[in-house]
C-alpha cells in the first residue's frame, strides 16, 4: 500500500497517448491488477472491463459533453457496476486503487466520458448481468515519455482553507486530507469538504445550483468515492487502525457522504 500512496502525488492524466498498444508483458501486469481490486461495499461489486483495441472503439463514440472529454488511446477500462445505492461512490473507490496501480506500473490513464451506446460497449467489453457502464479509462504509453509525471506547479487545488469546514487537524493526521485533495476530479471542480472531530473525518459534498447539478452531481459522486479511496490508501501505508461508518453530520449547502474513524 506504501507505493499506492507514494504514487498519489506521482499521478497526473495524461489526454495525449502513444496509440501503439502496450508490450505483452505489461498488458499482463495489467490484466494481473485487475484481479484483485478493493470494493467499498461488500455486496456491490464494481468491474474493470479491459477494452485493448482502443483505437476501433473509440471510432464509434462520440463525447456526452464535448470534444474536451473525448481521450483517443490504445487501450480502455470499462468501469462498471449494478445501479444501487452508493454505486457512484463506489466506482470511485475502486477507481482510485486502480489509477494509483497502473500509475505506479508507469501506465498513463486517463478518466474519461465519452458517450459510447450500450450495444457497442458489449460488443467490446461484454457487461455483467445488470451491469451499466459508469465511465471510461483511458490507459497507455503517454505520447511524451516525459510527461508521465507531474509537473511542480501541475496540481491545482483549493487550500486547506477551502475545503476543511470544521477543525482543528491534528498534525497527524494532515497527511489524510492531503491524499484527498490531490484527488482528481471530473473538471477539477473538488466537490469535498471535510469536518474534522477529533478522530472523526466527516467527508460532505457540496450541493450544486440547478443547472450545475444537472451536469455535475452525478459525476461529483464518483469525485467524492476517488477521494476516500485516496485517504483510505494512506492511511493504509502508514498502517492506521480505522473504520468506515456513518455518522451523519448536518452543514449547510452540504451533503454528507461518510465518516473516518480513526482508532488510537
Amino acid at each position: 500500500m506504501e507505493r499506492l500512496y507514494q504514487n498519489i502525488s506521482k499521478r497526473k492524466s495524461t489526454r495525449k497517448f502513444n496509440m501503439d498498444a502496450l508490450d505483452p508483458s505489461s498488458m499482463e501486469r495489467v490484466e494481473q491488477a485487475l484481479q484483485d481490486i478493493p470494493q467499498l461495499f461488500e455486496n456491490l461489486s464494481v468491474s474493470f472491463i479491459l477494452v485493448k483495441d482502443g483505437e476501433h472503439f473509440m471510432e464509434k463514440g462520440t463525447s456526452i459533453l464535448g470534444a474536451y472529454t473525448k481521450v483517443k488511446s490504445p487501450h480502455y477500462l470499462v468501469v462498471a457496476c449494478k445501479e444501487a445505492s452508493g454505486f457512484r461512490q463506489a466506482a470511485g473507490y475502486s477507481m482510485a486503487h486502480v489509477l494509483l496501480t497502473l500509475n505506479d506500473l508507469g501506465i498513463a490513464t486517463c478518466v474519461t466520458y465519452p458517450g459510447v451506446d450500450l450495444k457497442t460497449i458489449e460488443q467490446f467489453a461484454p457487461l455483467g448481468e445488470e451491469e451499466v457502464p459508469i465511465l471510461f479509462i483511458a490507459f497507455g504509453n503517454p505520447e511524451d515519455p516525459l510527461s508521465l509525471y507531474p509537473k511542480a506547479d501541475y496540481y491545482k487545488r483549493r487550500s486547506y482553507k477551502d475545503i476543511l469546514i470544521q477543525g482543528p487537524v491534528k498534525r497527524k493526521y494532515k497527511f489524510i486530507l492531503e491524499a484527498a485533495r490531490l484527488a482528481p476530479s471530473s473538471f477539477n471542480t473538488q466537490p469535498w469538504r471535510f469536518a474534522v472531530d477529533g478522530h472523526k473525518i466527516h467527508l460532505l459534498r457540496v450541493k450544486l445550483g440547478f443547472i450545475k447539478s444537472k451536469l455535475f452531481s452525478s459525476l461529483n459522486k464518483i469525485d467524492m468515492g476517488l477521494a476516500l479511496g485516496f485517504m483510505v490508501i494512506a492511511l493504509k501505508s502508514k498502517e492506521m487502525k480505522f473504520r468506515l461508518m456513518k455518522d451523519p453530520v448536518i452543514y449547510e449547502g452540504m451533503e454528507y457522504m461518510i465518516t473516518i474513524e480513526i482508532k488510537e
